[in-house]
């Protein structure tokens, strides 16, 4: 497989993966270590909320960029992990799933159109 080939599937979730509609729990993200909000994760589907309450893990991110570029399947999650850029704490199982779900796609409401950049 050439360059080309592989650079055509950058940005896109792998072959096969779905969403898992049985995902529930919310994750909170936190930029420079202060939490900014909360991905409520609920029947498929996700909704931005504010910080307040408790959240099954949180998602340490040094920019809100940085988790954008993993929702538009630029980041990987294993690449920003060993690069210092991401890291979770709490529910680790429940944080990766629902992370891997944020990369493959899943749609996320109470966020701006735009809040990855290509409209998702």
């Amino acid at each position: 497989m050439d360059e080309t080939e592989i650079a055509k599937g950058r940005g896109t979730a792998a072959p096969g993966a779905r969403t898992d509609d049985r995902l529930s729990g919310r994750l909170g993200i936190m930029v420079g270590g202060k939490t900014v909000a909360a991905l409520h994760m609920e029947g498929g589907g996700a909704t931005l909320e504010p910080a307040d309450g408790d959240t099954r893990a949180s998602v340490l991110v040094t920019s809100m960029d940085d988790l954008q570029r993993i929702a538009r399947g630029e980041l990987n999650l294993v690449v920003a992990s060993l690069r210092g850029l991401l890291s979770l704490r709490g529910d680790l199982t429940f944080g990766v799933r629902a992370l891997r779900a944020l990369e493959a796609g899943i749609p996320v409401q109470g966020a701006d159109r735009n809040w990855t950049g290509n409209g998702g």
